[in-house]
């Protein structure tokens, strides 16, 4: 389960911003945009963000995750589509053209998008 090691980051981020607000500050949520290629499942990466901020200035906060499609662009043809949400294959083939010449435009984002405070 990688989201524990992703949450680990994450949690480090949200530390480090907590640092640059008044102690006093109560963290009520944290906001983070994660890419639909990286494969994480949103409630675990909950449960292991609560589990590591335990014992921290943000503990008791939740997590918003959000995830942003995939979306690809053909090399070949110029076609430009989101991957299906269903799609598990590790090789993508365009939609277009069914060749395999692909760029990944969108898809692969990971980070901390805000704090509610």
């Amino acid at each position: 389960m990688h989201e524990f090691s992703l949450s680990e980051e994450l949690v480090k981020a949200v530390l480090a911003e907590m640092s640059r607000l008044e102690p006093t500050t109560i963290l009520r949520q944290a906001k983070v945009v994660v890419g639909a290629l990286r494969r994480v499942t949103p409630e675990s990466l909950r449960l292991a963000y609560e589990s590591q901020t335990r014992d921290t200035l943000a503990a008791g906060s939740s997590l918003d995750v959000a995830i942003v499609p995939a979306v690809l662009l053909c090399r070949d043809c110029g076609w430009r589509g989101e991957l299906p949400d269903e799609s598990n294959d590790q090789l993508f083939i365009c939609r277009q053209c069914e060749k395999t010449n692909l760029e990944t435009l969108q898809g692969m984002e990971l980070y901390l998008s805000g704090l509610e405070v």
